[in-house]
């Protein structure tokens, strides 16, 4: 039997059905999902010992994360969760041969994998077919089969030639939020800006496409013949790494576009806490609240805490800051909002609007405090002026994000529109 014979192999959709009867109990809006998670941190092994080869599925991820793997063990029924503690790192590993064939196999054929991962899943499976064909004792021949396949895998790939078109990749709303909570992140850029990115090397172009194409097709609350703008997706290249990120980061498209849709879709990871803070941050600006002083602490709180390594932090409970963040922004958005969203106006207009109504006030005076006393040229009757005592650019944001928040700057500098003593400091 020659290679080519093995190469044509696939399940028909009759088979596919039977064997995928050991997933009749989990929905497919799960199985969608954690086809996006493989994309963003599975990995498919072939290992040889001798004459015999083994199959593995695994999906490792830092400790803190270890209640996705259980939920993914709990609803697939199969593999087993290791800890390795020393390396605050967990996996979900599946290597029994016949799970791999009637559960891994199946879910993934009809569950597409779409960034250059399903490649590695097609030489997987080809390998589980030759195997599966033969039944006995593989031949030489069938053995180098095998041996190709697994040297051209993962690592080890060059050719990234997919099958399908850009047309014919359709993105699954569920398995976006898989691959967003592998590959994605919920950021706050310098303290102040918002936005949600997702990233894949440049191997993966055809399902960055796709992803591009799904979220700008996003429905959205806006109203008809608002100046609110169709959300943009910004590509950036990394050309060390070849990471391909895709961002969004105008206010407006992250509340009235990405919002409602993240809102109704389920998360499973710890990514789901990140998103929570995140979502209050969002609500702080687009309602207006981070121009008020306490609104701008509790935004410089949630950037301080939000994407960090959650269970292996060892100084405060986190759980227990995060717990008063969200207490903290229920008594901020009880209060009138400073913008109305309802009104469809552009965030940049709001902003601009406050800005014009502040500058009509008395002129800004900024007092800078090192520990007990003001510094050198304190206080300061511009912005401008105080970023240059510091060596910042004077168009910098810097004094807009921490005045009046009793917030220190760089661990060092305090803020403030009017002159403080000691006790109020502390």
């Amino acid at each position: 039997m020659g290679f080519s014979h093995f190469s044509t192999i696939s399940y028909k959709k009759s088979e596919l059905d039977t064997e995928n009867s050991r997933l009749s109990g989990v929905s497919d809006d799960f199985l969608f999902w954690f086809s996006g998670f493989t994309d963003a941190e599975g990995n498919f092994l072939i290992t040889l010992d001798r004459n015999y080869v083994k199959f593995r599925f695994k999906i490792s991820l830092h400790l803190d994360d270890i209640e996705v793997l259980h939920t993914i063990k709990s609803k697939l029924n199969i593999g087993i969760v290791i800890v390795e503690n020393s390396r605050n790192r967990c996996s979900f590993i599946v290597e029994n041969y016949t799970d791999i064939k009637n559960v891994i196999c199946p879910l993934f054929n009809r569950f597409c994998l779409h960034t250059s991962k399903r490649l590695d899943f097609e030489d997987f499976d080809k390998a589980v077919l030759i195997k599966d064909y033969i039944k006995k004792n593989l031949s030489d021949v069938e053995m180098e089969r095998i041996i190709s396949l697994k040297n051209g895998m993962n690592s080890k790939r060059e050719i990234f030639t997919y099958q399908v078109t850009n047309s014919q990749i359709i993105i699954n709303p569920n398995w976006f939020i898989g691959f967003l909570e592998g590959e994605g992140t919920f950021g706050i850029k310098t303290g102040s800006a918002l936005y949600l990115q997702v990233a894949q090397k440049n191997t993966s172009q055809e399902s960055l496409n796709a992803i591009t194409t799904f979220l700008t097709r996003l429905p959205s609350s806006v109203l008809q013949n608002s100046k609110i703008l169709p959300l943009n997706v910004v590509s950036t290249v990394n050309v060390k790494t070849n990471v391909v990120s895709l961002v969004v980061n105008s206010v407006d498209s992250l509340y009235y576009y990405l919002l409602p849709y993240l809102d109704s879709s389920n998360m499973y990871a710890r990514k789901a806490i990140d998103f929570k803070l995140w979502r209050v941050a969002l609500l702080l600006k687009i309602h207006g609240y981070y121009f008020l002083p306490e609104g701008k602490r509790l935004f410089l709180d949630i950037s301080d805490i939000i994407n960090k390594r959650y269970a292996t932090t060892p100084t405060k409970d986190i759980d227990e800051i995060i717990a008063g963040v969200f207490e903290r922004s229920q008594f901020i958005l009880a209060k009138d909002p400073l913008f109305d969203v309802q009104a469809n106006i552009p965030y940049v207009d709001h902003v601009r609007a406050i800005s014009i109504a502040n500058r009509s006030e008395k002129p800004k005076t900024v007092y800078i405090y090192e520990g007990k006393n003001m510094i050198k040229g304190s206080p300061f009757t511009s912005y401008s002026a105080a970023h240059k005592s510091l060596g910042l650019k004077s168009s910098s944001n810097t004094c807009n994000r921490y005045i009046d928040t009793n917030r220190l700057y760089k661990n060092k500098y305090l803020f403030s529109s009017n002159p403080i003593d000691s006790t109020s400091k502390n």
